[in-house]
């Protein structure tokens, strides 16, 4: 099986990605009863719809600065490599692929399902709707 090499698209994610919590060492609903907005982020460096999402839309200055404003606490989970814990998330969810994004808040703590191929406007949208 052929899987594409997208290692290119990293060259400048290393300091955008450092504010990125690790989705294995968090805690969704204590972060959610704190009232905090949550976004989770399902990648892999082998997804090119991942890519795509992250380089034109989740590392937009606009995004950012919405994320920055709204304090929102970024959580990124790898399954670049085979995890139990992402595949158990995702069929909660009733996905069994990525990419997958969902942001929970207080007032939505079961979390609304971003579309795979992500707009700045859908975040947007969904941001202000849940805070």
């Amino acid at each position: 099986m052929f899987l594409p090499n997208f290692s290119i698209f990293k060259a400048n994610q290393t300091i955008i990605d450092s504010d990125w919590v690790d989705f294995n060492t968090v805690n969704i609903k204590e972060l959610v009863s704190k009232e905090k907005i949550v976004f989770i982020d399902i990648t892999a460096d082998w997804c090119a719809t991942c890519q795509y999402n992250k380089i034109n839309v989740l590392n937009s200055n606009q995004i950012e600065k919405l994320f920055t404003k709204y304090e929102v606490i970024k959580v990124k989970g790898d399954w670049t490599k085979p995890n139990t814990k992402i595949e158990k998330f995702l069929q909660k969810n009733n996905r069994y692929g990525i990419p997958f994004n969902i942001i929970y808040s207080k007032n939505n703590p079961e979390g609304i399902i971003l579309s795979e191929i992500l707009t700045k406007k859908e975040v947007l949208e969904t941001i202000q709707k849940i805070k």
